[in-house]
């Protein structure tokens, strides 16, 4: 039996949750550091709904996390 990896494929929801997770907030903690409602976080993390550019560069700058990587799944050349 041949066991070959799979690389993971991340929608930018599941890129944001982790991002968020890995600060250990909750989703009502991250929105009120955000500045936002809770349902803005879930929404974003569900991919209910196109999160803003604004949004975006704000979870980046919280959770240390890329925002080429929270929008596309790659990693800067340049970190």
């Amino acid at each position: 039996m041949d066991v070959v990896g799979v690389i993971p494929t991340f929608t930018m929801g599941d890129r944001l949750r982790k991002a968020r997770e890995g600060t250990g907030l909750t989703t009502r903690q991250f929105a009120a550091v955000l500045g936002v409602s809770q349902s803005t976080i879930t929404n974003a993390e569900n991919c209910h709904t196109r999160t803003r550019r604004i949004t975006l560069l704000m979870w980046s700058r919280v959770t240390g996390v890329p925002v080429m990587w929270l929008e596309t799944g790659e990693a800067p050349d340049n970190p």
